[in-house]
């Protein structure tokens, strides 16, 4: 039981974590997930969210089990089928992420991650193109380290190359289009790339980075 005080704790921790996990404060937005988990250890979802903040910090054991306890728990959906998918695409295990793909489609209502899951699908099919694939990851992981750095043009060449290796990875075209729009300040090539990337993914963040640099394309032709 909860009262006022601990209700009014709660949505601040609930804001706190979220907007940490947003702004890519993965550490901190941990802590708040954690902190919900030792008051609602029960609560539907927390172990989702603290396994994607394991993810994102590629502690993949970890995200691993949390995400099996929260399927075990509460029952199979799409997005826990999926997400599960995705840890394994990102941890390397070809045979595991098929499975739980091939499990997700059915439920997968967006063509654009339909798309996506169908050919990350083939991909693992294959040791080589499954090989490939990681490639074109690692690529986008050095070209993100760039982008810390302030390093555009070799993140650029480093995003380049993953969808070289992988034209699926939506990641590295919606990163080619920021360093397009922000750096370049090329905002034709960046709706290019936008397109490109939004083509693979239903998540709102890139496709408002697409309509960003629409906006902004059209402003310069008025």
């Amino acid at each position: 039981m909860v009262n006022l005080f601990g209700f009014l704790f709660l949505r601040f921790w609930e804001r706190a974590a979220l907007n940490n996990f947003v702004l890519g404060r993965y550490a901190k937005a941990e802590e708040y997930f954690r902190k919900i988990r030792s008051v609602q250890p029960n609560k539907v979802g927390l172990g989702h969210n603290i396994g994607l903040v394991c993810l994102a910090q590629e502690r993949y054991e970890e995200a691993e089990k949390e995400f099996l306890r929260e399927l075990e728990r509460f029952g199979e959906t799409y997005i826990r089928l999926k997400t599960l998918g995705d840890l394994y695409y990102l941890w390397g295990k070809r045979e595991e992420c098929a499975k739980y793909y091939q499990m997700a489609l059915p439920g997968c209502e967006q063509e654009s991650d339909r798309k996506l899951i169908q050919k990350r699908i083939e991909y693992a099919s294959n040791p080589d193109t499954f090989e490939r694939a990681m490639k074109s990851y690692q690529a986008l992981k050095k070209g993100n380290a760039y982008m810390a750095e302030k390093r555009f043009e070799a993140a650029s060449e480093e995003f380049e190359r993953a969808v070289q290796l992988d034209p699926y990875n939506f990641q590295a075209w919606n990163n080619m289009g920021a360093v397009e729009l922000n750096y370049r300040k090329n905002s034709a090539r960046a709706v290019e790339y936008f397109q490109r990337a939004v083509e693979y993914t239903s998540l709102p963040a890139i496709h408002n980075n697409l309509k960003r640099a629409q906006a902004m394309l059209e402003k310069e032709k008025r």
